[in-house]
């Protein structure tokens, strides 16, 4: 009877780590059979480097590119070995995992590397900096090189809302749209401080916002949010899943569990389709 009871006991922990593994599998979506990917280098002043992760459908020459900016320390050690495999940190990351579902005829992703000498990654003044809009520039005139016809988007999520308005601004003649995506909405305990008080007015492109109404992170307050995109288009989500740190990927700041209502909103969007203002 003990031994019953011992082996009962286990079955509600079961349940639950079981259904944490389903959540994490399913967040991690695979490419489609035709696209391809690979780690472009790109030279910077001084002998530094920056890497992106070019992802495109075979043979795609697509309309729109997306230029895609990790948030966390955005170091990613992007590396293709030999075999073409590509490596990388931080594979749950929203915008990483959703390539898979934004890649297709008509859209490319970008993701951006940290560069070289930021062996850390990115910090926030690092992401405020002219430095950091110029690397960015030098991806988006790479990428215009290798499509001269596509419309350029840049998008963010988490702490890359902190590249996506200063290089919103700051490029003004290179992006069709940008997208902020959990934006750092409520700066505080010294973190995402670049953003108090920026002027989202002040990019001239279109801008989205998309935000999770749940999402508990201290720097993503959603009244923040939808007070900082007032004048801007704006995307509510609800439901999906939430587990973990709130302030990351598999929490509802990561949009996990919603991956493909998002994107594909987000997407409508962009090329200017009827788009929905609620996702649930």
């Amino acid at each position: 009877m003990s031994s019953f009871h011992l082996r009962a006991s286990y079955v509600p922990y079961m349940a639950r780590l079981l259904r944490t593994l389903c959540v994490m599998l399913a967040a991690v979506y695979t490419l489609p059979a035709s696209a391809r990917e690979q780690v472009v280098t790109v030279p910077l002043a001084g002998g530094q480097s920056i890497v992106y992760l070019l992802t495109q459908k075979d043979d795609s020459k697509p309309a729109w590119v997306l230029v895609m900016m990790p948030g966390g320390d955005g170091r990613l050690d992007l590396r293709q070995e030999a075999d073409g495999e590509i490596t990388m940190r931080e594979k749950n990351n929203f915008l990483v995992r959703a390539r898979g579902l934004i890649v297709d005829d008509r859209f490319a992703t970008a993701i951006v590397d940290s560069p070289s000498d930021l062996p850390d990654g990115y910090t926030d003044r690092f992401r405020a900096s002219s430095r950091h809009t110029q690397d960015i520039a030098q991806i988006a005139a790479d990428l215009k090189r290798r499509f001269p016809a596509a419309n350029l988007v840049l998008v963010g999520t988490s702490r890359g809302t902190i590249s996506t308005a200063f290089a919103g601004r700051d490029l003004p003649g290179t992006w069709q749209a940008v997208v902020h995506t959990s934006t750092l909405s409520s700066p505080s305990r010294g973190q995402a401080l670049p953003l108090a008080g920026f002027d989202y007015n002040a990019i001239h492109a279109r801008q989205l916002f998309v935000h999770h109404v749940d999402d508990a992170c201290f720097l993503c307050s959603f009244e923040a949010a939808k007070r900082v995109a007032s004048g801007h288009d704006f995307i509510a989500v609800s439901g999906g899943n939430a587990s973990g740190n709130p302030c990351k990927a598999m929490a509802h700041h990561g949009f996990n569990g919603q991956d493909a209502s998002v994107v594909a909103a987000i997407k409508a969007w962009i090329e200017g389709a009827k788009w929905p203002k609620e996702v649930n």
